[in-house]
């Protein structure tokens, strides 16, 4: 019985862009020759490592996924280590999704998606509540302040104009 498996392997940076292409059609051409039907390939570009790997710090990153029998795919993994070309590598086993769980995800994720723009809008509108309250705060405190300021010159005022009265009925 045929297992889906993922493949990802990394290729050393001192490997020109043609060898890359080389390396990677000889690895598909591997999992062909041990009766794997390649579903998927991807080249994920150059990337640092996490940690030096016999002194080499970049490489180039794969990633394959196909078909294969498990037993075969014991015989590729053991022909896969003595490949030099290829730094470290990790195959995994995947569950192939049925088409309704494939469509349950796609609702989980628009649900969750809904969810997050609902959230988004709602601290959007307290955000907008919260300037409003301040701006009318500020306002408030301005036409205050301007009614004290008015209130102080209108004291100035009736003294002074009691000190003119004062000095005019003498």
């Amino acid at each position: 019985m045929n297992q889906h498996y993922e493949l990802a392997y990394i290729v050393p940076i001192s490997y020109l862009e043609g060898d890359l292409q080389k390396v990677n059609d000889e690895v598909t051409a591997m999992i062909k020759q041990f009766g794997g039907t390649i579903t998927m390939t991807e080249d994920m570009g150059k990337r640092r490592l996490a940690y030096p790997i016999k002194q080499i710090h970049q490489g180039s990153y794969f990633a394959v996924e196909f078909d294969m029998e498990s037993e075969k795919a014991k015989e590729f993994e053991q022909k896969l280590k003595l490949k030099n070309e290829v730094l470290r590598y990790m195959i995994v086993k995947k569950k192939i999704k049925s088409a309704e769980e494939i469509a349950r995800e796609a609702k989980i994720q628009e649900g969750l998606r809904t969810a997050k723009q609902e959230e988004l809008t709602k601290i959007e509108a307290e955000e907008k509540a919260s300037i409003k309250k301040n701006e009318d705060e500020v306002l408030v405190q301005s036409a205050s302040a301007k009614k004290e300021a008015n209130k102080a010159k209108l004291e100035d005022l009736d003294k002074k104009l009691d000190e003119i009265l004062k000095d005019d009925v003498i």
